[in-house]
């Protein structure tokens, strides 16, 4: 399931605790996520997924949810 893959690269990244991601858990308000981060962020999920994350995209993860659904839309 791509959300529990989204939530182990979460924790493997930022070190988070694991039990605030949620679906619709703010990366930078509930999981305080800053830009460094989400840069860390977008570049274990490119490895990882085996695809790429432009700038304009990046931009749009606000919850833990647009990052599942743009995987989701990208392997469709």
């Amino acid at each position: 399931m791509t959300f529990e893959k989204v939530k182990e690269i979460i924790v493997e990244t930022i070190s988070c605790d694991e039990d605030k991601i949620t679906l619709d858990a703010s990366l930078k308000d509930d999981l305080g996520i800053d830009s460094l981060d989400a840069m860390e962020l977008s570049m274990a999920l490119e490895e990882n997924f085996s695809l790429t994350i432009d700038e304009e995209e990046l931009q749009k993860f606000v919850t833990v949810r647009n990052i599942v659904e743009f995987l989701d839309k990208q392997n469709g």
